[in-house]
Formats: structure tokens, sequence, C-alpha cells
């Protein structure tokens, strides 16, 4: 079983389209069994999304993205939840223009996530807008939200980012983009519970190489690949059915 965390698909106004049924032939090569999606911060093309996971429910799920500068934004992201069948909250400071310290622009929407506990992916890639420092606040204020730091601070922050996730217990780190060294890090000083494989198709990277990256950091952990692969992923996303199925 192998659960990814973070791809994109969907409609860019400057690059291609990304066709979910291109990813769903991408998956069954590398064999993975879910792939949690979302759309491009730009565009915001939730509809390809919505597509995604109701053709193909079982392989697909989706986060919501919104920009919380919009009026109705909120209204917006619950209606997706409840309405449309979205799993959770996208949420990218830098394309959308705030930064995490700016909590009035966007803590109405985690209180959604609160409110439907449902988790939020937040690209955290050490960006001003984004630097992990900030998801401290955030997970102290949102205590019972499950909060997934993409990118983990990428390379030039992420001994910050795995700090922050360690001393919050409702922090995950994503592993996209990540070097090696920093994957082996985070399952060092967070913990091998607080990590999730995420491979960012088409941005970041593609399936063999961060498949191979993860399993090379947790293989000498105790039940270290499941984890990382897929079990620490059915947790966040509640996916109870596939955690008993294996």
């Amino acid at each position: 079983m192998i659960i990814d965390v973070s791809n994109t698909i969907g409609k860019h106004r400057f690059k291609p389209e990304v066709h979910w049924q291109d990813l769903l032939l991408a998956m069954d090569e590398s064999e993975v069994d879910i792939a949690v999606v979302h759309a491009y911060a730009e565009s915001q093309d939730n509809e390809s999304v919505e597509q995604a996971f109701t053709t193909h429910p079982k392989r697909f799920l989706g986060l919501f993205s919104v920009n919380p500068w919009e009026d109705g934004s909120t209204r917006e992201f619950e209606s997706a939840l409840t309405n449309r069948g979205f799993s959770g909250l996208f949420m990218d400071p830098l394309r959308h223009g705030y930064m995490l310290c700016e909590t009035k622009v966007f803590y109405p929407l985690l209180e959604v996530c609160a409110t439907y506990n449902v988790p939020v992916w937040c690209y955290g890639a050490g960006e001003v807008f984004s630097a992990p420092v900030f998801f401290a606040d955030i997970a102290q204020a949102f205590p019972t939200v499950k909060i997934i730091m993409g990118r983990m601070g990428l390379q030039y922050d992420n001994a910050s980012a795995v700090q922050v996730a360690k001393n919050h217990p409702n922090i995950y780190l994503e592993t996209s983009a990540s070097m090696d060294f920093n994957t082996h890090r985070a399952i060092k000083v967070a913990g091998i519970d607080k990590v999730l494989l995420g491979t960012g198709t088409p941005e970041a990277n593609y399936f063999p190489l961060e498949i191979a990256k993860v399993r090379n950091a947790a293989c000498n952990y105790p039940e270290g690949e499941e984890k990382v692969l897929w079990k620490n992923a059915a947790h966040v996303f509640g996916l109870k059915e596939v955690d008993n199925d294996y």
C-alpha cells in the first residue's frame, strides 16, 4: 500500500494541464494506491480535482483550494466538504499573497477544518510567507487540526521544520522535494509517526525517486516503510477502512 499526499492536477494559465487520467496511469506504474490531489493555487481548478475523486473514489482524495482573501471563501470551503466530498484544505500562502502570521486572513478556514475534523496541507518551504516557524502558533491555536507541512522547509529550513513538528503533535512533515539527508533528519528528530510520503508531482519530482528516498530513510525503523508510505497518511485522513484492510 502506498498513499502519496502531494499531487497537483488541473488547469494552469501558463502551464500544460495536468489530467487526472495521466496521473492515474503513473500511479499504476509505480504501484501508488491512493493520491491526495489539489489544484494549482493560481487556477483553483477544484472542478478537475472533484472529477478525479468522484470518478475514482478509491484512488483519489481531494483537497479544496481557495484564496482566503476572497469574499465567501469560508462558506465555499465548508460547502466543498459537506456537499461535494472534498477531504481537506490546500493552502499556498506564497501564491495567494498572505503570510502565516496574518491569522485573521486564514484562521476562519482552519476553524472549518476543526469543525469537520479534516486536515490541511499547507506549503511550508521556508519562504518568508510560510516559514516553518509560523506553524507552531497555528498548531497551538488549532490543536485538533492535523496540519501537513508541505515540502517541510525544503533544504534551507528543514531543521526548523522538523523541530516544530517534534514539538507539536498535530504537525506532520511531507517529504516532496527534500534531499535524502533531510528525510533522514525528519524521521530521526520528529519521529517515524510524523512523516508522510509526498511526491509533489508534477512540480517537485516523480514517483520512483520519491518512493525510493523514503524507503531508504525509513527502512531501519520498526514498521518504518509502512508508516511513511501509507499508515501515517491513513491516520491523518481518517482512512480506517484502508488501515483495516492492511
